[in-house]
């Protein structure tokens, strides 16, 4: 079932290919959106409340976790990109030698947003949004389904709420010390 519906979304991205839409897509892919765009924009927030970078530096350790992790995850999976078992799957960019679950640029993606959101509340719609579209860009870019970027963005979404409790506690143990 799952692959049926898997399927039919990336055919249905195929069909809707449009010039102007692909090369949206194709910049949000780049790597720089979902990591120097988003970190920056956390960075700029901590600037402007006067804040250490901590939102840059949380969301920067989150990008390289969930990233590595991601990168574990593939192997584990084992699943093929699309354009590799459905010879309708065109994709519009080179197809990544690793396999395709769970999607690396939405774990880096939402791993790095995740962070600013929580120290941000403000930017939480932009940053979400932002990753939010780096996910689908790689689905209609024909070599993910959705099913890896979905995977991919609960992964990083972990990953980065896992550091920010953590930090939580080694910040609220450094300042209830007697």
């Amino acid at each position: 079932m799952l692959a049926r519906w898997d399927r039919a979304v990336v055919e249905a991205f195929q069909d809707a290919h449009w010039h102007p839409a692909d090369v949206v897509f194709l910049h949000l892919s780049d790597w720089w959106v979902k990591s120097l765009v988003i970190v920056g924009l956390g960075l700029a927030a901590d600037l402007w409340s006067r804040r250490l970078p901590v939102a840059a530096a949380l969301s920067t350790v989150a990008y390289f976790a969930a990233g590595g992790i991601a990168d574990v995850l593939k192997d584990v999976f084992d699943r093929p990109r699309p354009s590799l078992v459905d010879p309708a799957v065109h994709p519009l960019v080179a197809v990544p030698d690793s396999y395709a679950m769970p999607s690396g640029h939405a774990a880096t993606a939402f791993g790095a947003a995740v962070a600013v959101a929580l120290l941000h509340r403000r930017l939480g719609a932009a940053v979400l949004g932002l990753a939010a579209l780096v996910a689908l860009s790689r689905v209609w870019l024909g070599v993910h389904y959705l099913s890896d970027v979905l995977v991919g963005a609960a992964l990083g979404s972990a990953v980065s709420l896992t550091l920010w409790i953590c930090a939580r506690g080694i910040i609220g143990a450094r300042t209830s010390s007697p």
